[in-house]
């Protein structure tokens, strides 16, 4: 697509965020189609169609900030326009995202993405709904999880419970193990409620390695079990999180 075509593509969905009426037929004027290269006549496009509307410079800015960022990661040869199911509900959800955060930095991962023509396909329609519904401590641990998939080390979680021979009952479960990042959180103690999510998000999840082994006395009567499991990502998490995180090659 050529770069004018493209600038316009985006700038039009800028302006389809933006609390005005007439930003989107501003931005298919003859003035505003004036455009050359694509990131700094991205920038001029959406600021000359926008100019009279002072209030949303703040907003503008960051949207342009943001669109930069982003393309700049794609070579100029492999630049395609995003497709709207990710670009419209990408920029509405950097609208109320700071910029520099975990979560800012997924969107922009996941629109470099879009703007790929050889990696356009890990952009799921479904993630910018799901990114939306990430609390920044649930993508610092997802991010965790993914940089240990990506090294083959897992994080641990190992517990154990007492046996009772005479009720035939297990009871005292202990922790033996727990390798869960709380220290990188901003709200620790909120971290088996992050984990419970990831888990309803069905991102990650804790599962067993192996067998429970069955822990014996002196005179190997059993008197409890131990289970050991490892702290990581689905499937589907580690797709996702392939599609909003830093390629190894950028």
């Amino acid at each position: 697509m050529a770069g004018t075509d493209l600038t316009t593509a985006v700038a039009v969905e800028v302006a389809k965020q933006l609390p005005i009426k007439d930003a989107y037929g501003d931005i298919l004027s003859p003035a505003a189609k004036q455009a050359g290269g694509l990131v700094e006549d991205l920038a001029k496009t959406i600021r000359l169609a926008l100019a009279p509307l002072q209030y949303t410079a703040a907003l503008q800015d960051r949207y342009v900030n943001f669109l930069n960022r982003s393309v700049r990661r794609v070579p100029d040869e492999q630049r395609i326009s995003p497709p709207p199911q990710i670009l419209g509900p990408v920029l509405e959800g950097v609208k109320y995202e700071s910029a520099d955060t975990p979560l800012s930095d997924m969107f922009s991962q996941l629109l470099s993405r879009a703007f790929d023509r050889e990696h356009v396909s890990e952009a799921h329609p479904s993630y910018p709904a799901l990114i939306r519904q990430l609390s920044t401590d649930e993508a610092i641990l997802l991010q965790a999880f993914y940089a240990r998939e990506l090294s083959g080390a897992y994080l641990n979680f190992q517990w154990k419970m007492d046996f009772d021979q005479a009720t035939n009952m297990f009871s005292n479960r202990v922790v033996e193990v727990d390798d869960l990042p709380r220290d990188l959180l901003v709200f620790p103690k909120n971290a088996d409620f992050y984990m419970e999510r990831l888990g309803v998000l069905g991102l990650a999840g804790v599962p067993q390695i192996g067998n429970q082994e069955p822990l014996a006395d002196t005179s190997n009567r059993q008197i409890g079990i131990r289970a050991k499991h490892h702290i990581r990502l689905t499937p589907s998490g580690l797709r996702f999180m392939a599609a909003v995180s830093e390629r190894p090659s950028d």
